[in-house]
């Protein structure tokens, strides 16, 4: 796992190009504290942090073919790299190392751009071809590694994290105000969007290919899921297919050079993880875990899975780590938070999980997660009640009924009920995403007119876009699909690689191998929600490997007791961000004079939360964290 960036100089402009790129490349020595490496051709400028898990003693980048041709770096992992080395070397091509970079590189000279057709793994990477003077950038199938990128008149250039891109200096740091509305909407930012209006996010199974000469970009997407083509097997074939597909997934992603473990949280996804990776090293493996404590320092039995998990890592024999926090750590990590992230983003599992991937670095190098099953399997019990109320929107929203113009007329706080959203909307834009911090219907009423002026889209949108490219005719498969691409990409599996590669610690995800994830969308949606079970294939497979206690609890989220933290310990912090008690704007404080809410909203938000009357707990956290983010990047930011 690594950090990269570079540019390439398309308006031949004047200025120290090797500092700048040094500048960029070391601001992601988190992401690769092992090694750096730099390369550069005329206008072209590549750089490379390494984080050696594989061929440790070679495989450094940037890394060029023999013939000096083609020049490549890449972040991630290829977990097929040994089949593909013997396919290359029949062909004539010949290896100086045993790493699976030189094979990313070997295959992109061999097919070009068909070499995504071929490669499974996590990646992102820019390969650039000097004979064609042309530079392919390529993220992987479902967006484990992320790629940032601005394209502009005198300049291409990329990076793993934004905090690289804005060390250039053609690089613009205007915020995205529609961003900054889909952030107050759903608590992230979804792609290709970021919160600066000249940098995008590569999305998930896309590459760009800049012609170096005239700066002419060609974007595709290179992959997509199809649920078309089911297959017919019984329930108990259907799950040794399955057992067959994970093990191989998992397996796949032991391949290392340096310690491994995982993370359990003790619920059904990570512990199955954690005993296919016992069985196949037919010896006990570290795990590792995190709980909460209260205010008084006891165990929190309501958020805390720190039990559970410890019953997995008991049945499994496993060298377990158990890491209890408390209301403290919290505010001692909260300054390091914005660090880390480098656009708002208010999951507030991304924290814990910063704690979590800061004890397991201490003991190994790469953690295999659990991330991608319930998006995979109808994990969410939502999907299901979903389903039924679609039956009821599809009669009173169709096209021919007069009841969503009626319910247009409802007050807001009535218009935010979920059965009623899903009448007034078109079928593709009923389903949104899973978290819903500031309801559309409810903005008009909190958001300053500035705000809703600068507003362009919504997460629908976005949405609608992904119902309609999902060719699943099962509507669960369909919903899932489109947080597989929104909710799974943009928050889960960014809070999954900003967390550990801020403590240089690598995760890798089995479920979202994309040759597993076909495999699943071939399966029959009667085997992933079966009536009110979810996970149903899953969980009868898991109880191969583990107690049936462990597999048929309950599902808990993983996130922080927060709302008596916000009563307690965080208050003072909460307090001084959102400033909603300062008397008006003009005396307002953090978030409160930026101009993004009507005046009284924030206050009236702290209010209702601190009687009783309203759980905000979700909405205030996203907003701390948004101005923790503008104090550290754009402090003097206000509309």
């Amino acid at each position: 796992m690594c950090g990269i960036s570079g540019f390439v100089n398309l308006g031949r402009t004047e200025y120290a190009a090797q500092a700048v790129l040094r500048q960029m490349n070391r601001r992601l020595s988190h992401r690769g504290p092992d090694a750096e490496g730099y390369f550069a051709h005329e206008h072209v400028h590549l750089a490379h942090r390494r984080l050696a898990v594989i061929d440790i003693a070679a495989s450094s980048q940037p890394m060029t073919t023999a013939d000096g041709r083609h020049t490549i770096v890449f972040n991630g992992e290829i977990y097929n790299y040994r089949s593909l080395r013997e396919e290359l070397r029949a062909l004539g091509r010949q290896f100086a190392t045993n790493g699976d970079t030189e094979v990313l590189l070997q295959a992109i000279a061999q097919w070009g751009e068909g070499a995504l057709e071929r490669i499974e793994g996590m990646f992102a990477f820019a390969s650039f071809d000097k004979t064609e003077q042309t530079l392919l950038v390529a993220r992987d199938h479902l967006g484990v590694k992320p790629l940032h990128f601005v394209t502009n008149a005198t300049t291409f250039a990329f990076a793993s994290e934004l905090k690289a891109l804005l060390e250039h200096p053609a690089v613009s740091n205007d915020l995205n105000l529609d961003a900054l509305g889909l952030y107050l909407e759903c608590q992230y930012i979804p792609a290709p969007l970021t919160i600066y209006r000249d940098i995008s996010k590569l999305e998930a199974g896309h590459a760009l290919r800049l012609n170096v000469r005239t700066g002419a970009i060609a974007r595709w997407q290179f992959w997509s899921v199809n649920y078309q083509h089911k297959i017919s097997v019984g329930q108990t074939e259907a799950i040794n297919l399955l057992d067959t597909e994970l093990r191989r997934s998992v397996e796949s992603m032991l391949l290392a050079d340096v310690p491994l473990g995982a993370f359990v949280s003790g619920g059904v996804d990570s512990s199955l993880v954690a005993a296919l990776m016992t069985d196949l090293t037919g010896k006990p493996i570290e795990t590792f875990n995190l709980g909460f404590l209260d205010q008084s320092g006891r165990p929190d039995t309501t958020q805390s899975e720190h039990d559970e998990a410890a019953k997995v890592a008991s049945h499994l024999r496993s060298h377990h780590h158990a890491l209890m926090v408390k209301p403290s750590d919290v505010t001692d990590t909260f300054a390091d938070w914005v660090n880390v992230f480098d656009e708002p983003f208010g999951d507030q599992a991304a924290l814990p999980t910063m704690l979590l991937s800061k004890l397991t670095r201490q003991h190994v190098t790469v953690a295999l997660t659990g991330e991608g099953a319930d998006e995979l399997f109808s994990g969410y019990a939502n999907y299901q009640k979903r389903a039924s109320e679609e039956k009821i929107a599809a009669i009173f929203g169709a096209s021919w009924s007069p009841l969503p113009r009626l319910l247009a007329l409802l007050p807001a706080a009535a218009r935010k009920d979920r059965l009623v959203k899903a009448i007034m909307q078109p079928k593709a834009k009923r389903y949104a995403t899973v978290p819903n911090v500031f309801d559309r219907a409810l903005q008009p009423t909190l958001f300053s007119n500035s705000l809703l002026v600068a507003q362009k889209s919504h997460i629908a949108d976005y949405a609608a876009k992904f119902y309609d490219e999902c060719n699943a005719e099962d509507y669960i498969e369909k919903i899932m699909y489109v947080d597989m691409r929104l909710w799974l990409a943009d928050d889960l599996l960014t809070k999954v690689d900003r967390s550990t590669m801020a403590y240089s610690l690598e995760a890798r995800v089995p479920f979202l191998d994309h040759r597993f994830v076909e495999f699943v969308a071939r399966l029959d949606p009667a085997l992933k929600q079966h009536g009110k079970t979810t996970k149903f294939i899953l969980k009868k497979l898991a109880a191969r490997y583990l107690p049936e206690e462990i597999v048929y609890r309950n599902k808990q989220g993983f996130v922080m007791p927060l709302s008596a933290w916000l009563q307690s310990s965080l208050k003072p912090h909460v307090d001084a961000a959102l400033g909603a008690n300062g008397g008006g704007r003009s005396g307002s404080r953090g978030l409160a004079k930026r101009g993004l809410f009507r005046e009284g909203a924030l206050a009236k938000i702290q209010a209702e939360h601190a009687t009783g009357r309203s759980n905000h707990a979700g909405r205030i956290w996203a907003l701390a964290v948004l101005e923790q983010w503008f104090q550290r990047y754009a402090p003097e930011f206000s509309l």
